[in-house]
């Protein structure tokens, strides 16, 4: 008799102990899968990026989250990836939206980097810079060294500032001018009607 109160008593406590520690055992794993960060989500980014031509870098770690970007002087900051397009930077205050091919990254700051080094314009702002005449009078360009933006100075002297779009037009937001280099790069025509041209040496 006393054996039979202990089986009753054991079954009917060891039913709900068994069905307590199934829950329990369920709720661990699915908050383990929670806390588990998206494996592999940047792996894909690891590596050599370009801004402005300049290189930079990103470090993905094991885990496929966690990353470290280093940019074109040599900073660096952590981070990870809120899925395969999208990373944060909380130290920066930024975050980076990844095309789907993941070959551009644009950040909220406003800057891009890219897979490929090659600039807007990469042997364009070579051409560009230097002597050019205008109806017999000098004027001039000189391209800076990210070889987007130049500064440049017309027949009367008067400077003014620009950029090469990425489809190589001359931008002068300052005297309201856009201009395009001709083919041979001895040629420049501006939206004003006037035509700037290179020396030549005879």
């Amino acid at each position: 008799m006393k054996k039979n109160s202990y089986a009753r008593i054991s079954t009917e406590l060891g039913a709900p102990a068994k069905w307590a520690v199934i829950i329990c055992t369920l709720i661990f794993i699915s908050a383990a899968n929670a806390r588990q960060p998206s494996e592999g989500s940047a792996a894909g980014l690891d590596g050599q990026w370009y801004h402005d031509g300049k290189p930079t870098r990103i470090f993905v770690a094991p885990d496929g989250r966690s990353i470290t970007i280093v940019n074109e002087f040599g900073q660096r900051n952590d981070g990870y990836a809120n899925g395969p397009r999208n990373l944060v930077i909380p130290s920066l205050g930024i975050s980076g939206d990844v095309n789907k091919k993941a070959r551009r990254i644009s950040w909220t700051n406003g800057t891009e980097w890219t897979r490929e080094s090659t600039n807007p314009a990469p042997d364009f702002g070579g051409n560009l810079s230097g002597r050019w005449f205008r109806n017999g009078q000098a004027t001039s360009i000189n391209v800076a060294p990210d070889g987007r933006t130049f500064t440049i100075t017309n027949e009367w002297g008067l400077p003014g500032a620009g950029y090469i779009t990425r489809g190589g037009e001359l931008q002068v937001p300052t005297w309201g001018v856009t201009g395009r280099l001709s083919r041979n790069g001895q040629r420049i025509s501006w939206s004003n009607g006037t035509e700037w041209t290179r020396p030549r040496l005879f």
